[in-house]
């Protein structure tokens, strides 16, 4: 019989609902187990959600043979902690983003990675759905010629006091939380990481960038601007320009099942796109590395150039003055 990957949840996180449902349809992977910071609050979440184990620690989960997955939707600064000790317990992880707050820390990832034979990904939803596959496909083939510029925004009004994205020591602040999806689509356009960086920011009373601007150079000649906030209206938006035409994405990083974009060439061209349930590509991605040796669609090695150029970006934003990535 083919493998069943066993998943573990680590933390009850809001995040958690939008994957427990392509767990549940996928015949290669399964929803095991729950773990949160007392047993009460893991059992309700279990009772919740159906889920089959509780785990009144995080460590109580992992040091659960049978599980084969973790899913680490924990704050941003306990993301590299927490998959460290889930590598050497010996599971595999799919981590949200960011999957690290420092350079230095996805390298002991990758040690880690490589030390305890486990795959870690990062959790960027979009990248495996169908739309951002056909984007790159389009690029690849050179239907907008030779590209030369990418601009991208993800903007949603943050209105949780309590939530810690508020808190600078916790990882919070729009470009962490959402300027890193623009970020990262800039990268996988251009397939490698800026040379040269200027940001931005305005920053909310608890001392996080609520708005970020960020302007990236490429060493093959590619500009590309970035926006993100937690102060204005719900948009997000990707446009990628060649000298051969432009794709307009406006909706690049949470497609429908049925999504469209704009191939503009001679004239506007609607490019439709059937895809999947939106989280259900990153969970089959990470049964196709780890069951039949697939080459990971985010490597280790990308999540590196997006979080050397998010601290770059910042360290931009602190001081004034562009950055060398």
């Amino acid at each position: 019989m083919e493998k069943i990957l066993r998943w573990g949840l680590l933390g009850t996180a809001h995040i958690n609902k939008s994957l427990i449902p392509p767990l549940r349809s996928s015949r290669r992977n399964q929803l095991a187990a729950v773990a949160s910071r007392s047993l009460e609050k893991a059992q309700e979440y279990a009772r919740e959600w159906r889920i089959p184990g509780a785990y009144g620690s995080y460590q109580a989960l992992l040091d659960d043979p049978k599980i084969d997955v973790v899913y680490i939707s924990l704050p941003n600064d306990l993301h590299v902690e927490w998959a460290l000790k889930a590598a050497e317990a010996g599971k595999h992880v799919l981590c949200e983003k960011p999957i690290s707050l420092r350079t230095e820390d996805v390298d002991a990832l990758l040690a880690a990675s490589k030390k305890y034979h486990v795959h870690i990904a990062e959790a960027f939803m979009y990248r495996h759905h169908a739309q951002t596959l056909k984007v790159q496909e389009l690029l690849e083939t050179g239907a907008i010629g030779e590209l030369q510029t990418v601009q991208g925004a993800f903007f949603f009004l943050l209105n949780r006091p309590g939530s810690y994205r508020w808190e600078p020591g916790q990882g919070g602040g729009s470009l962490w939380d959402v300027g890193c999806y623009p970020l990262s689509y800039a990268i996988m356009a251009v397939g490698e990481a800026p040379v040269e960086v200027m940001g931005w920011k305005r920053i909310a009373p608890s001392g996080i960038d609520h708005t970020f601007f960020g302007q990236l150079r490429f060493a093959n000649g590619v500009l590309a601007q970035i926006q993100s906030s937690f102060a204005l209206p719900s948009f997000s938006r990707m446009e990628l320009r060649g000298t051969a035409g432009a794709l307009i994405v406006p909706d690049p990083f949470k497609p429908s099942q049925r999504s469209q974009f704009i191939l503009q060439q001679d004239k506007d061209q609607k490019v439709r796109v059937k895809g999947s349930e939106l989280y259900l590509g990153e969970v089959e991605n990470m049964a196709d590395v780890i069951l039949d040796s697939t080459p990971a669609r985010i490597p280790l090695e990308e999540s590196r150039r997006i979080v050397q150029s998010l601290v770059a970006l910042h360290r931009s934003a602190e001081t004034g003055q562009p950055v060398n990535v």
